[in-house]
């Protein structure tokens, strides 16, 4: 183990090694701070010109690229309530009144430590875990996608405390959009009312920019006020990294959190971020906290998802199962050098393979380092008024839309999850479950259909599968313990009485 780190770290601290390393770094960071652009067009226009590098150089930049849009994405999150990636809209539940505070620069330094984190115990599991774990995700199914899109479904109940009515009848709303398109099991359109763009469904992209960015830019219009209501900026990035590791448990509890959702091919890093936050506002001793600036609130969905977006090249590299965009595309550099994932590539191409992991880690220290020095003056955006942001954020959001698929429909969809989120805000239905219900309702009804077809249409057999067992059992935990809480401290202050 120690043999290959070393030929990794020599490998990837070559000059030219680390030359991609930054302007990848560089690149992606610009391309996370735009809503709805993300690292997918970036890699997937810049593979091209990778042909002509050698495969560990193509490899870094790409992985540079899709690690620090990933990382940068938050920011936008916490400034602006305005999620660069979707990977980042959690983020934005804790960390976007942490800048109305004005602790904007704090916010950011506790996504940087989280995300830096986040990033490293990833590659360490993917480093030590790689074999143990490749057990574990030959193990899923469908059934037991399924009961993995339930329990994050049940994730609903405890992001909608105070609301849960609310929050069940947007999660049946989010559910209901990811019907929208091509049925994949029996492919037929569904609900499309005769719109061709509707056929391929409605995007996450277009909805979440429309419910997070757009309805909170008609907010500024109507309160004509800057993001940080305290009109200056209190804190240092430094106080916020610092504050990261006063967390110890919540930032291992999510990043675990991460790295186990992570494994599992096509679960992705957006479940992984909320379900971090759901368990971690769960577990907290003062849920209400949440929601208001907690920094846990910003910790948990940050690891969570850099440690998700790392474990997902374990079944990547070992099964040629991408785990996620990402790493498809980082498959796709693969192929087109000549390279096949699997055992092979280990043993032949261990300079290539151990550089690429030490790179990664080396990366996310360039980010973290360059995130730093940057950190003011993303955050001095937060102090200009909403006339001068507005319309600024309006065309970049609509042409991060716009950029993803090319299409103008994408757009309307934006406007139109807009005007709902708007609207919703103002009668107090959360916005979360319907978001939660879009990203997992297509892997649910997929899973269950071909589960049901797999176990000979018995249901029961289906979900007597012991990790089904195990994942619905924690699902229905979840959505139980407000309830057994109460029963609890009801009967607590009896018996003191």
């Amino acid at each position: 183990m120690l043999e290959n780190l070393l030929i990794g770290l020599r490998a990837c601290l070559e000059p030219q090694q680390l030359l991609f390393m930054v302007l990848g770094t560089f690149g992606g960071m610009w391309v996370g701070v735009i809503p709805g652009l993300g690292p997918i067009t970036a890699m997937a226009l810049l593979i091209p010109f990778t042909f002509s590098m050698e495969p560990l150089s193509a490899l870094l930049m790409l992985a540079s690229i899709s690690a620090a849009a990933n990382c940068s994405g938050s920011f936008t999150s916490i400034l602006l309530n305005v999620p660069g990636e979707t990977t980042s809209a959690a983020t934005c539940f804790d960390g976007y009144p942490m800048a109305r505070q004005g602790r904007a620069r704090v916010a950011i330094g506790l996504s940087i430590g989280a995300s830096f984190f986040g990033a490293v115990a990833g590659m360490v599991a993917v480093i030590l875990l790689t074999k143990p774990l490749l057990a574990l995700a030959q193990a899923f199914g469908p059934a037991e996608y399924f009961a993995l899109a339930l329990l994050g479904l049940s994730v609903v109940a405890v992001l909608s405390e105070g609301a849960r009515v609310k929050g069940i009848v947007m999660a049946a709303l989010g559910l209901s959009f990811s019907f929208v398109g091509v049925d994949a099991v029996i492919g037929e359109a569904r609900f499309t009312f005769g719109i061709l763009d509707l056929q391929s469904g409605i995007g996450l992209v277009p909805a979440t920019v429309g419910l997070f960015a757009v309805s909170e830019i008609m907010e500024w219009i109507v309160s004509r006020e800057a993001v940080s209501r305290m009109a200056k900026l209190e804190g240092s990035v430094w106080e916020g990294v610092k504050d990261t590791f006063r967390y110890p448990v919540a930032l291992v509890r999510s990043t675990v959190i991460g790295i186990v959702t992570g494994i599992v091919p096509g679960v992705g890093a957006v479940a992984a971020s909320f379900l971090a936050y759901a368990v971690e506002k769960r577990a907290s001793a003062t849920p209400e906290r949440f929601g208001e600036g907690a920094p846990e609130g910003v910790i948990a969905p940050e690891s969570a998802n850099n440690s998700a977006v790392c474990a997902g090249l374990i079944p990547a590299l070992t099964l040629g199962i991408p785990g996620g965009a990402t790493s498809a595309l980082l498959l796709v550099a693969l192929t087109v050098h000549g390279l096949r994932p699997g055992a092979m590539l280990f043993t032949s191409q261990p300079q290539l393979i151990w550089g690429f992991f030490v790179g990664l880690m080396v990366g996310a220290l360039l980010f973290a380092a360059i995130g730093m020095l940057m950190t003011d003056i993303f955050a001095r955006v937060t102090l200009l008024r909403a006339e001068i942001l507005a319309p600024v954020f309006l065309v970049i959001s609509f042409a991060g839309v716009y950029a993803q698929d090319q299409r103008v429909f994408d757009v309307f969809l934006c406007i139109g999850f807009g005007v709902m989120g708007y609207f919703a805000r103002r009668f107090g239905y959360p916005v979360v479950p319907l978001v939660v219900g879009l990203v997992l309702g297509t892997m649910a009804e997929t899973s269950f259909h071909q589960g049901l077809t797999i176990a000979g249409g018995s249901v029961l057999g289906m979900l007597m599968h012991p990790i089904v067992a195990l994942l619905l059992t924690t699902a229905v935990l979840l959505l139980a313990w407000p309830l057994l809480s109460a029963l609890l401290r009801s009967r607590h202050a009896a018996g003191r009485a």
